[in-house]
């Protein structure tokens, strides 16, 4: 009997992947299934391939109708179970996705569920056939990763989906939407070929572990391929670096605490909460205020007299031990805080819990930018309406010239041949010359740059108001005075 179920789950089997067999040879005929098979045998070894990139056509004046029993909409965070169910992903990375401000469109059926999800980037993703990530223009967003359920294919839910996400990106001043399809996918390329115009090709050869060589022009209008910082792997290490360094933290004096090098006076700390304070306007008879990435309390120590109550977070728990230190006129009861070790990007308080909220000489140490932008996000949530995130001592893409000039003018020799070097010498030559003199060595403590224009405008389409604020002209720091900038974030109050 058991012998007699198991022959007739193989031939089950072997029947279903005969089946399979003959859609993909109607699909993509003899000669691209015998190029798949080629590939997919080298692929350890080689990986040579084409892409095609097209771009959105001028609009239409009328959008495309939707298929009969389908509704096409955004999707959100709450709609987890009709995500999942038009996506091959797990849930983790694609609420990963949604934390980075990425947006999700899909088509559902009558009883809910997505049959068609497409996702949209307004910062950029990577492209992994050709090692580059691609860095779309304040004029331009990217859409990836279109997925369709088999039972609903060839309903033209596809072409609409594409419709719809022109329609909504152009409304926030995207005139231009970008995305690729491999050129060993016959129906990707037609579909995309019906709602978009072709805009480059590209070949890419990858041998054993090299970074793949892009064969041909790789310019798109509007957007940028550029070397990614690093993979997965580098990214994980770059946080694990950090951490450990601020666990180094721990064995410096406590008034090196907030900035790691050396020890700063008391006048320091006052000035950054005093800066604080002036910016947000802080109340200290109505406001309760979040201090993301407190350390040991050494600015909040200052902040808190002039809010209602104040809660810090940290995610190295270490730093809340001495928090309540007294120090200087500080005194711990005159603090109205209190602590908690937490993730800036997972906060534990639900939304709209404080009227303001601040972090500063933080962001620009965090993985990546998503993982930034994953942080800023959180911060807006658990601001109620009406209230301010205020981000500080932010890297300043924009003002990298002004440091370079600063730091000429009061460097020294050594100090002004790096500067020349970092100007005329490209980045890739730089790491490898760096790498030879340090065996290989390679610090992953880099701070983050910001494009706060970039950054303000991302933030902007998720509904809130952005403006960039300079440090004042007596500021303690001359560093931070010419190379950071401050964000502050209005939550808008609800119509």
């Amino acid at each position: 009997m058991q012998l007699s179920l198991m022959g007739g789950a193989i031939g089950t089997t072997m029947i279903q992947r005969a089946r399979g067999a003959r859609e993909r040879l109607r699909t993509l005929g003899p000669w691209d299934l015998l190029r798949r098979a080629l590939r997919k045998a080298t692929k350890t070894w080689l990986d040579t391939g084409s892409i095609t990139f097209f771009v959105s056509r001028p609009p239409q004046s009328d959008a495309a109708p939707s298929p009969a029993g389908f509704q096409i909409r955004e999707l959100f965070p709450s709609d987890r179970e009709a995500v999942l169910y038009g996506s091959e992903s797990a849930w983790p990375p694609l609420l990963a996705r949604f934390h980075s401000g990425d947006r999700c469109f899909g088509a559902l059926d009558a009883q809910g569920r997505a049959v068609h999800t497409r996702w949209v980037s307004l910062v950029g993703t990577d492209i992994p056939e050709l090692g580059l990530r691609l860095v779309p223009a304040a004029d331009t967003a990217y859409f990836y990763d279109g997925y369709t359920r088999p039972d609903a294919r060839r309903h033209g839910i596809d072409f609409v989906v594409r419709d719809a996400i022109f329609r909504a990106v152009r409304a926030q001043g995207r005139t231009r939407v970008y995305s690729y399809v491999r050129n060993d996918n016959p129906l990707g390329l037609r579909a995309a070929c019906r709602a978009q115009d072709v805009s480059a090709r590209m070949r890419y050869l990858r041998l054993l572990t090299a970074p793949p060589r892009v064969i041909g022009a790789h310019r798109l209008e509007g957007a940028k391929l550029v070397r990614p910082e690093g993979s997965a792997e580098n990214t994980e290490k770059r946080a694990a670096d950090w951490r450990a360094w601020f666990d180094g933290w721990l064995e410096k004096p406590l008034a090196a605490r907030s900035i790691g090098f050396h020890a700063l006076p008391e006048e320091a700390f006052r000035a950054t909460a005093e800066h604080i304070r002036a910016t947000l306007s802080l109340n200290a008879a109505t406001d309760r205020v979040l201090d993301v990435g407190c350390d040991s309390a050494l600015v909040t120590r200052h902040v808190s007299p002039h809010c209602r109550h104040l809660v810090g977070v940290d995610f190295v728990p270490g730093m809340l031990i001495d928090a309540r230190r007294s120090r200087g006129e500080a005194a711990p009861d005159s603090m109205r805080a209190t602590f908690a070790a937490a993730d800036g990007r997972a906060l534990p308080f639900s939304t709209g819990a404080f009227s303001m909220a601040y972090c500063t000489g933080v962001v620009h140490t965090l993985p990546g930018v998503e993982h930034a932008v994953a942080m800023i996000q959180e911060m807006i949530r658990v601001v109620a309406p009406g209230g301010r995130v205020f981000l500080g001592a932010l890297p300043d893409l924009h003002k990298r010239g002004a440091g370079r000039r600063s730091a000429w003018r009061v460097g020294d020799a050594r100090e002004r041949a790096s500067i020349l070097a970092a100007m005329v010498v490209p980045a890739r030559v730089r790491r490898i010359l760096g790498d030879a003199v340090r065996g290989g060595q390679r610090s992953a403590l880099r701070y983050l740059e910001f494009d706060l224009e970039a950054l303000s405008a991302l933030l902007r389409n998720r509904g809130v108001e952005c403006r960039t604020v300079d440090y004042p002209a007596d500021y303690w720091s001359r560093d931070f005075r010419v190379t950071r900038s401050n964000l502050v974030i209005t939550v808008p109050p609800p119509r």
